[in-house]
């Protein structure tokens, strides 16, 4: 079984061979933030980490909704497909 620590390891070592960069996200004075920040060609995106019968939280949820709102990419992977899959859709430019 797929830990959420092995989802994120994965996220992070295939955004760096992609040229990406991939950064812990932590606000100590906000709770339920997305886990990872990941900059690739200009563009932001906010990664919530779940193990694969994780679901994100009612406040991870509100946080994913607001930061969609302001424009920004938010969304929660949970499998190493999913990861595979983001990352094949940054490469692609989309």
């Amino acid at each position: 079984m797929q830990l959420e620590n092995d989802i994120e390891k994965r996220l992070i070592k295939k955004v760096k061979e992609l040229g990406g960069l991939s950064f812990k996200f932590t606000s100590p004075s906000t709770k339920g933030v997305p886990d990872r920040i990941v900059i690739f060609n200009g563009r932001t995106h906010f990664i919530e980490l779940k193990r694969p019968t994780g679901t994100p939280r009612a406040l991870q949820l509100y946080w994913i909704s607001e930061i969609k709102n302001q424009g920004v990419d938010a969304l929660t992977l949970s499998t190493f497909e999913e990861v595979d899959e983001f990352v094949e859709e940054l490469r692609l430019g989309r």
